[in-house]
């Protein structure tokens, strides 16, 4: 992954890009920007692009994630060569999401040859015009959250894209990434990708881009959700649809199978107990730790910190200090003895067999 502050910086020096990467494409920009749903994971991302694409205009297909590479390795300001080509449709239909996009790789290479001039922009589009066309909608967006890492890269690609960076309190992220178990045995775990989330739009907001980024709450989605569609559609100049309020329908068919464990919520209704569950679910141990690793950033963007006393910054400190420098130390000791050990049982086993076979000879 190549450095934020790299890519931002590469973006700020070729602004000018924004306006003419489309020169020459198969697809002009048109007077309909497409968007982004961008954040960290476990913030809400799935209901907003459900609610957004229960519009009458707007298609919004499953998580891409294949943009990442693609704009890391291919240009996007200029026509692409055929072996570039080549090589970026194999980066897009071998990735593992490329199943849940519904489009065949054959159908991609048809409509790639049938295009005059491939830039990587006209390439990317095919897959959200074909979802366009399959939906009967006039227009596009992404959501896939890890694209907050490339915002720059997008918005240099796509030079009149938006962007919706869905923030929720870290500490229900945090919480909601130890119920699913995917981050290791320590909270410093559990808030690494939402405050790389937020520290990055930090540093955008400090850009030119920053005028390109809506900033929602999901405590705001779940309380005022018809205000708050109305401010994401004032956003992205579309106009308000009751229509986005029930989205239940969509759930079965939006969300790719293996993914449906993970969102076992979107099945019910919205409640105001889905705001702030850290405060019924995480220990006093849990919610110090927390507030140690992200409560700067927290109170960044509103949300109050429980131990807030200055008395309380000491101790904050030393905490933040042990979990960013000492644990990691500590997991890499744990996770060297459990590899050790797993090798040691593997011999154990296997002198085990041998054993039993001379015994038996």
């Amino acid at each position: 992954m190549v450095p934020s502050s790299t890519i931002i910086q590469s973006f700020l020096k070729r602004m000018h890009v924004d306006r003419s990467a489309s020169e020459g494409s198969s697809y002009a920009e048109s007077s309909v920007a497409p968007f982004f749903i961008v954040g960290s994971s476990r913030s809400g991302s799935t209901l907003l692009r459900l609610m957004l694409a229960s519009h009458s205009r707007i298609a919004i297909p499953s998580e891409t994630w294949y943009l990442t590479a693609l704009v890391e390795e291919f240009p996007f300001d200029r026509l692409l060569q055929e072996h570039e080509i080549s090589n970026a449709i194999s980066v897009m239909t071998n990735h593992y999401t490329w199943p849940d996009m519904g489009l065949d790789a054959a159908e991609l290479r048809r409509r790639v040859a049938n295009l005059s001039g491939v830039r990587l922009r006209d390439l990317v589009e095919i897959v959200y015009r074909w979802h366009m066309e399959v939906e009967g909608k006039s227009r596009w967006g992404d959501k896939t959250p890890a694209y907050i890492e490339i915002v720059p890269l997008i918005a240099a690609m796509f030079g009149d894209a938006k962007f919706i960076h869905l923030i929720r309190d870290g500490r229900d992220v945090a919480k909601s990434f130890q119920r699913q178990g995917w981050l290791g045995p320590w909270m410093q775990g559990y808030t690494k990708e939402w405050l790389r989330a937020v520290e990055l739009d930090m540093q955008l907001s400090k850009t030119p881009l920053n005028e390109r980024i809506l900033r929602v709450l999901y405590e705001d989605l779940v309380l005022h959700p018809e205000a708050t569609l109305r401010r994401v559609c004032a956003f992205i100049d579309e106009r308000f649809e009751h229509q986005m309020l029930l989205w239940h329908g969509k759930v079965d068919h939006a969300i790719p199978v293996r993914e449906k464990r993970f969102h076992s919520g979107l099945g019910r209704d919205m409640n105001p107990s889905d705001v702030s569950r850290w405060k019924r679910e995480m220990t006093s141990r849990e919610i110090f730790v927390a507030e140690a690793l992200i409560g700067t950033q927290l109170s960044h963007f509103g949300y109050e910190p429980r131990y807030r006393s200055k008395l309380w910054s000491p101790l904050l400190a030393i905490t933040r200090i042990y979990c960013r420098k000492v644990l990691p130390v500590f997991e890499l000791q744990r996770r060297v003895s459990c590899f050790v050990g797993r090798g040691l049982q593997r011999r154990v086993k296997a002198m085990r067999r041998w054993s039993s076979r001379c015994k038996e000879k």
